[in-house]
């Protein structure tokens, strides 16, 4: 019988290799191995690297983050929550599976000015190590590559009050070794706040299938709903998230998020994969994260329910300090107006002299001027010498002061004085000090020059931090 003439040893040594790979990565959100089911389309899609799921935080929660909020990482699970963000942050995640399997993300966020929205950006790799390939006699040909990639850009900027839109854009890669498919997918989200709770919704990698190893697979939609309430005046978040993936059994999740002071964060979830029993994704997770100052360092572990524990580390730092509350406006003072100069103390003001009655025989009127001089030894009283006029100081010219902050503690505002000395700024002068709201500041610098100012405050713009040029208190 005549091979066929495609059918090269090493051709179906890498179609073999392909299939164990491909069956590895496409397994949706935990890359769990997932049981058949007549009526769901289950590994019949391209590009499910892309449900892995981003951030250590939101593992902890089993993934109900639709509707909370997480910084960059945000962009994964719903792009509209981005819009509420107020400064930069930068966010990498680094997760294992099954002890060679890596994934790495990385992701930054910027607001883009007041009422232009936010803009982000991320790059997504799935990788395991090389594969060594054989020929039909088991002969070495050389080892190959299998990974995927993708690059996402998003935008998201609030519409109306208490409602944000995002929307993101995806360039998707998938290789093993000469064999590759290239593609691009769309997300689109949407939140919302009414009476205290946040709602989202998002739907994910809708696009035209990708060609992969002479085949067209679907990309791995979804739809996700969720919602989020916060408790005890933010120590306890509460939420919910329901998934219905196109390639797989919908599910539930339920996840709650206990701060008992500012640094530490403690938290649990649970997910349910309807459908079906003894489903590997079906179970608890934990996770703790600790914020100190403008630094966010999350972990979280997925138990292996019988199969394999997922880790996920995720490390997250904001320009310019920790995400600020908006500030009271401060109540307006009456200018000090300079006290007005009083004339000289009255010690003794002399009665008028009476006019003498007319009598008889009128008696003789005293002289107390005559007495006075007598007094003095007929020395004349000269006025006291009158005060030196002192002419008034001139007025010391305006200095200016640029200012960082507020930060929640002093700590964290020396620690973001540290990373600025790290990147070359002089600022031998700079200060931290208690704002008139609370929280802390940081006064890098008093010149005497608007303009010096104004240059030191760009140099910090250009570098993602947020300083404002201030007339310095004396």
């Amino acid at each position: 019988m005549r091979r066929n003439q495609f059918a090269h040893p090493f051709l179906e040594t890498i179609r073999v290799s392909a299939f164990i790979a491909f069956a590895l990565l496409a397994a949706p959100s935990y890359l769990s191995v997932r049981p058949a089911r007549a009526d769901v389309a289950i590994g019949t899609s391209a590009g499910d690297f892309l449900g892995f799921e981003v951030g250590a935080s939101s593992a902890g929660l089993a993934g109900a983050n639709t509707s909370v909020a997480s910084g960059a990482s945000s962009q994964f699970w719903n792009p509209s929550l981005l819009a509420g963000m107020t400064r930069p942050q930068a966010s990498m995640m680094h997760a294992t599976w099954l002890g060679n399997l890596q994934y790495e993300w990385i992701g930054y966020a910027r607001p883009l000015g007041p009422r232009k929205g936010v803009g982000s950006m991320s790059v997504a790799y799935f990788h395991m190590p090389s594969v060594s390939g054989v020929d039909q006699f088991d002969n070495p040909t050389g080892e190959f590559r299998v990974y995927d990639m993708a690059l996402t850009l998003g935008y998201a900027r609030p519409v109306v009050k208490g409602l944000m839109l995002g929307a993101n854009g995806k360039v998707i890669r998938q290789t093993l070794a000469s064999v590759s498919g290239t593609g691009a997918a769309v997300d689109l989200g949407a939140s919302a706040t009414i009476a205290g709770a946040t709602l989202g919704a998002t739907v994910q990698n809708l696009g035209p299938d990708i060609s992969f190893g002479g085949g067209s697979y679907p990309l791995p939609q979804l739809t996700r709903f969720g919602v989020s309430h916060t408790l005890f005046a933010e120590r306890l978040l509460l939420a919910m998230d329901y998934t219905m993936p196109k390639t797989y059994y919908n599910d539930f999740r339920a996840g709650a998020e206990v701060r008992p002071n500012s640094i530490l964060a403690v938290r649990l979830g649970y997910r349910r994969v309807a459908g079906t029993s003894g489903d590997p994704s079906t179970g608890l997770s934990f996770g703790l994260g600790a914020h100190y100052g403008p630094v966010n360092l999350d972990y979280a572990m997925t138990p292996d329910n019988g199969f394999a524990d997922i880790h996920r580390l995720s490390f997250g730092y904001t320009f310019g300090g920790a995400e600020a509350k908006p500030e009271k406006p401060e109540p307006k003072k009456e200018p000090v107006r300079p006290p007005q100069p009083k004339g000289p103390p009255v010690i003794v003001q002399a009665p008028a002299p009476k006019k003498p009655e007319l009598k008889a025989e009128p008696a003789p009127t005293p002289k107390p001027v005559e007495t006075i001089v007598r007094a003095t030894e007929q020395k004349e009283v000269a006025p006291p010498p009158a005060a030196p006029k002192v002419a008034p100081k001139p007025s010391a010219p305006d200095q200016y002061e640029v200012v960082l902050g507020s930060y929640q503690s002093e700590t964290s505002a020396q620690s973001e004085l540290k990373a600025l000395r790290i990147l070359g700024f002089q600022l031998k002068d700079a200060v931290v000090t208690q704002g008139p709201n609370g929280g802390y500041m940081l006064s890098l610098a008093r010149l005497n020059s608007r303009a010096k100012a104004d240059e030191l405050a760009r140099s910090l713009t250009a570098l993602s931090f947020s300083p404002r040029v201030e007339i310095a208190r004396r």
